[in-house]
């Protein structure tokens, strides 16, 4: 066959095994090797090459910082940074979403990723704020929207993948995220407070200076963990995964010290991470499979000629890598999208000139969008799954936030110096 008939193949198999289906790591895995068999190689070729993909020492980061949002939420932390978010914002009106989104971006200094951003904070937020008076579609949707964030405000996981297979900076793509993160952040905050004033939603009373430096005082060991992160990578103390050993490693020690980590549940605590961790190193490994695959049939090639023969301006090969993410994330997880398609944005950036930094925070911030994008929006599945709420009405409340994250997006590709400015300046 050739190798055009083997690219189609290749993804056509795995786009029916995801129509059937089949979870996206064993499809990934699947398609990849009936093509390597079709093109007479050895299966062990696939084991190997997944092998190699969990031996690259970057990666190591993403299971340390997934096991620091697993420390933090095991214990009264997320309870603690709710209550420094009450404290501050608590007098505003619709104070529990505006808390929502806030302490997503407080939280999302801490783990990394966006799906503990959404248990944690969904199974304590989301009763709270049916409880008041919100609505509950709009409930679920503020909390899965702004789960999104924990992929974009450093440290992100997401991050880490983009640079360990693009060969980017980890530590400048971490500084390059902050002010788009924080931005996501803010525009939903910003329409909350304008849904409340419509609708008149609930506020509480403003908080004296007093309590809330009790409040500060109480949250400072948990908030303390994103300082350690950034400031050690800034400060060239440490790489990225040694920030997430270190990070856990200090978790650990909080946990400790609030008496809430003791010998007896450590074990268990470390059991639960290391089943959270099993399927994306799994999809990680089959998507390097896949991902490799791709590239030896020259799938990057083929993509930048198709977009260079239809332009040549750099924001709109922007676009299209921003519409090719957007489209892939409605049915499988950032993660493998990354490892897959990041080749691909890389070879059309190139061609056109784009600096790597802003195709990776394009390129990251669609993927996190995808977390709230049906039908696969795992966030918005979670969150709708917690608030007891059928996935229509749902998807119906989300669709405001994804519009707010999308115009987000645009002003990055349309205004660079929104992902450069900072990482340029600290350098």
């Amino acid at each position: 066959m050739s190798d055009t008939a083997l690219l189609v193949l290749l993804v056509g198999t795995f786009l029916v095994l995801t129509i059937l289906r089949v979870p996206v790591a064993f499809g990934l895995a699947g398609a990849s090797l009936l093509v390597l068999l079709l093109m007479g190689r050895q299966p062990i070729l696939a084991v190997q090459r997944m092998e190699a993909a969990l031996e690259y020492y970057p990666l190591l980061a993403i299971p340390f910082f997934m096991l620091v949002g697993v420390l933090m939420s095991s214990g009264t932390s997320m309870e603690r940074l709710l209550d420094v978010s009450r404290a501050f914002i608590g007098h505003m009106k619709g104070s529990l979403a505006q808390i929502n989104v806030l302490v997503s971006m407080i939280f999302a200094g801490v783990s990394g990723t966006s799906t503990s951003d959404t248990a944690g904070i969904g199974s304590i937020l989301i009763p709270a704020m049916v409880r008041s008076g919100y609505p509950r579609g709009f409930s679920v949707a503020v909390t899965a929207a702004s789960s999104t964030i924990g992929t974009i405000i450093p440290p992100s996981v997401l991050m880490v993948v983009f640079g360990s297979v693009a060969n980017v900076s980890i530590a400048k793509l971490f500084l390059a995220g902050a002010i788009p993160g924080v931005l996501v952040g803010v525009v939903q905050m910003i329409y909350s407070y304008a849904l409340a004033k419509k609708y008149n939603w609930p506020s509480n009373e403003r908080v004296a200076w007093k309590d809330k430096l009790k409040a500060l005082w109480r949250g400072a060991l948990p908030m303390l963990v994103p300082v350690i992160i950034i400031v050690g990578i800034l400060g060239g103390i440490f790489t990225a995964t040694e920030a997430g050993a270190i990070a856990s490693a200090y978790a650990l020690l909080v946990g400790v010290i609030y008496r809430e980590i003791t010998f007896r549940n450590v074990f268990q605590i470390f059991n639960k991470a290391c089943r959270i961790l099993a399927l994306p190193l799994f999809a990680i490994a089959a998507s390097t499979l896949f991902g490799w695959l791709l590239a030896y049939l020259d799938a990057p090639s083929i993509a930048t000629d198709f977009v260079l023969n239809i332009t040549n301006s750099p924001n709109v090969g922007l676009i299209f890598i921003f519409l090719m993410f957007f489209i892939v994330g409605m049915f499988i997880d950032g993660v493998p999208a990354i490892i897959i398609f990041s080749p691909v944005a890389m070879a059309i950036g190139n061609a056109m000139g784009i600096s790597p930094m802003q195709i990776a925070i394009v390129v990251c911030m669609t993927a996190s969008l995808g977390l709230i994008t049906p039908p696969f929006g795992l966030c918005l599945l979670l969150a709708a799954k917690i608030g007891n709420l059928e996935i229509i009405p749902a998807i119906r409340a989300i669709i405001p936030f994804i519009l707010l994250f999308i115009l987000v997006v645009v002003l990055v590709i349309f205004v660079p110096p929104v992902a450069l400015w900072l990482p340029g300046f600290l350098s």
